[in-house]
């Protein structure tokens, strides 16, 4: 009897744990791996096992920092009933296409793997594993045409379904255009990037003296707005480079910095 009510408690219960055959995705691949349950040291059955591919970020809007925690899908195992004797094993083949539209891994933005065991009139037992999304397609050769021109994200958010899923990626050169802009940031639709990479830029030139104090405070120094490429634009990292490169020059005409 206690060791029954210790396992309904969570103690000496039956364990889960998925192992994968890689940590790291693309969207629209898939990622494999086996879910091994161990029984633990009382019988116990069970009501189901399943899988959930989570995500948390955070973004900042006003003087605020807002964080974002979602499901972004189930993955049902099985809803077979097993009674786990101490000691039973059980093993489940794990397979997954990660979806195309999601916000990639980045600074602030991460993803894992969470099993769940359903325990009848106990703890349910849980296993978390951490995964790399990458992009695919046109996110790809965009985000790839920022690295190649020589920029990297020093900051990153996401903003959730529930305010549009828009990723925030903002950019410091390295390289081409060092130490003339403060940032560059673009913020995209991630649920359209299979489609086109749309959104918000905001452009701020880096200002100097007097002349760039009186920028600043009048707001010569940057530019903000909309902005769409579509495929034809991002077909390759080399056209994407193209674009964004072009795009920046044109934006940046009459700036004061």
């Amino acid at each position: 009897m206690l060791k029954k009510f210790l396992a309904s408690i969570g103690f000496g219960s039956a364990k889960v744990n998925l192992e994968l055959d890689q940590d790291v995705v693309r969207m629209g691949q898939r990622v494999t791996g086996k879910i091994f349950v161990l029984g633990g040291d009382t019988e116990q059955v069970t009501d189901g096992l399943k899988v959930e591919l989570m995500l948390s970020s955070r973004y900042t809007s006003g003087d605020h920092q807002q964080h974002v925690s979602e499901r972004i899908i189930t993955i049902p195992i099985t809803n077979e009933k097993l009674v786990l004797e101490p000691g039973s094993h059980f093993e489940y083949p794990f397979s997954f296409v990660c979806p195309e539209g999601l916000p990639v891994s980045s600074i602030h933005t991460h993803y894992y793997f969470e099993t769940d065991l359903d325990i009848d009139q106990g703890v349910d037992a849980k296993d978390r594993d951490p995964i790399h999304v990458l992009p695919s397609g046109m996110l790809q050769n965009f985000l790839n045409g920022f690295e190649e021109l020589g920029f990297v994200h020093y900051a990153e958010g996401y903003t959730g379904r529930r305010h549009d899923a828009m990723q925030i990626i903002q950019f410091r050169p390295t390289s081409w255009l060092r130490g003339q802009f403060d940032e560059i940031v673009f913020s995209y639709a991630t649920k359209l990037a299979d489609q086109q990479i749309t959104g918000w830029f905001e452009l701020d030139k880096k200002t100097h003296g007097l002349m760039g104090a009186i920028a600043d405070e009048l707001d010569l120094d940057e530019k903000k707005g909309r902005f769409t490429f579509y495929e034809t634009d991002l077909a390759s990292v080399e056209k994407a480079i193209k674009t964004i490169r072009s795009f920046i020059e044109h934006h940046t005409k009459g700036l004061i910095g």
